[in-house]
């Protein structure tokens, strides 16, 4: 009997997300919501997202890119995979050196 549910996101994938937010808020003095919005608005967003949509049943670039254009998708992604896995916390406790 195979696994039940959504596959897991990649751990690469999620640290690269989580280290741009990072690095974003940061910067910018901005809480991690806010800057997770800004990422969402930047030219190559859709290109860091494509290992999540590349698992979905019958995945387009195309719907893939109307998909992060809607407001409901990115608070709904950002509640659900973000705030919920809590690497933001484990971010912070690793000592980047720049």
């Amino acid at each position: 009997m195979g696994t039940k549910g959504r596959p897991k996101n990649p751990t690469g994938w999620e640290f690269t997300i989580y280290a741009k937010l990072k690095q974003i808020s940061k910067s910018r003095k901005l809480t991690h919501y806010k800057a997770w919005l800004q990422l969402t608005e930047h030219r190559n967003f859709l290109d860091l997202m494509l290992p999540h949509f590349e698992k979905q049943k019958g995945y387009t670039y195309k719907k893939a890119e109307l998909k992060i254009k809607d407001p409901d998708w990115k608070k709904n992604f950002y509640k659900n995979n973000i705030v919920r896995s809590r690497l933001i916390k484990r971010l912070d406790k690793i000592k980047f050196t720049y």
